[in-house]
């Protein structure tokens, strides 16, 4: 494929996860997920059978465990940046700089697709730019020598934006055609710390709505997954340790295949119950204060799209709540098989190829 950069990538580094897509260059893409947490390391052997293995990163003099191993490896000083101020910051370099390197870049030119939340977006999106302009050193286990490379390229889009495009353009970035938006149009996008909403006529959203689009402690973080740990904690002094980390895997666990069991110290507690009620219970939230407090019962709008690590959370009791209005993403041959957690990224990397007129 050819193009300016060595290479394409689109990375939603969010505050609970980072979704990144990686072009091929036969066509097609390569993706990447984990948590948007690390934790400091020695990544120090005995040399002997039987020891743990684990991935490590080195970043600038510092060595971490990353995405799912903080909670196999370590619980100690387990490290996340959520809020507004982290867009652009070292940890959200450094959740970007992982998953490229994960994605198997290793040097030269990246051009590089980011996002914030829309109500953010005007405040932080130079913070972003220049927060990525440096260059980046990064190694990885196994590595033999640091992989370095520079963003040539910085696309900044408002969460959402991605999740439009999802339907409007193919994995090559050619046009599509549907009525996906025609009229008006809400995109909900449920992250980790905020909630997004994002109004559209006929396929142009209004710049002048992002300030009032986005709802800081309102996400999954707050929602769901502090109540139940919470819960987790009252359980006894054994289930003290578990941490927020272990939450959130049980619950992607669940959502994907329906074990929602943690184990810990020899004990075993099932979460679908409590995990069942917070989900209807944050629907119920984003019901009485977005959907009705804000877009009146979505009258007058023609379908609403979720997306978001907290889409498959609360769309079941969405769907019930207004018939016939949340929009059903298995019609449209562009997102039947994309997860709503991974369509701003895609949709991201769709953009840029569409910029590049690479259509197959």
């Amino acid at each position: 494929m050819p193009t300016e950069s060595n290479y394409i990538v689109s990375c939603d580094g969010g505050n609970g996860g980072v979704n990144a897509v990686l072009a091929k260059a036969n066509g097609g893409y390569k993706s990447h997920y984990e948590p948007s947490v690390r934790a400091v390391a020695t990544g120090q052997t005995l040399g002997i059978a039987g020891e743990l293995e684990y991935e490590y990163v080195d970043w600038y003099s510092n060595r971490y465990v990353t995405g799912d191993d903080v909670i196999r490896v370590t619980r100690r000083g387990l490290e996340r940046h959520m809020g507004a101020n982290r867009y652009g910051e070292e940890f959200h370099r450094f959740l970007v700089a992982v998953a490229c390197a994960k994605l198997g870049i290793k040097e030269g030119t990246v051009n590089i697709s980011l996002f914030a939340p829309p109500g953010l977006f005007n405040d932080v999106k130079q913070e972003i730019v220049t927060g990525f302009s440096d260059s980046v050193t990064i190694k990885l286990k196994g590595d033999k020598k640091p992989r370095t490379w520079i963003y040539d390229t910085i696309n900044v889009y408002p969460e959402g934006v991605g999740a439009a495009a999802c339907f409007m353009l193919d994995d090559s970035g050619k046009p599509q055609e549907n009525d996906a938006f025609d009229g008006e149009v809400v995109i909900l996008d449920a992250g980790a710390y905020t909630l997004d909403a994002l109004k559209m006529t006929n396929g142009s959203f209004n710049p002048e709505t992002l300030g009032e689009a986005t709802w800081q402690n309102a996400g999954v973080h707050t929602h769901i997954r502090e109540p139940l740990l919470r819960k987790i904690h009252e359980k006894g002094s054994d289930f003290t340790v578990v941490t927020v980390d272990d939450v959130d895997q049980v619950i992607r666990r669940g959502l994907s295949g329906g074990d929602y069991k943690l184990k810990i110290a020899g004990h075993e507690f099932n979460l679908e119950p409590l995990c069942k009620v917070l989900f209807e219970r944050y629907a119920d939230w984003v019901s009485n204060n977005i959907c009705d407090g804000i877009f009146g019962g979505f009258n007058g709008i023609k379908s609403v799209i979720l997306v978001g690590g907290g889409a498959v959370m609360i769309e079941k009791k969405l769907q019930h709540l207004y018939p016939g209005k949340i929009l059903d993403r298995s019609k449209y041959a562009t997102t039947k098989k994309l997860h709503p957690a991974d369509m701003n990224a895609v949709g991201g990397l769709r953009i840029t190829l569409s910029k590049q007129g690479q259509f197959a």
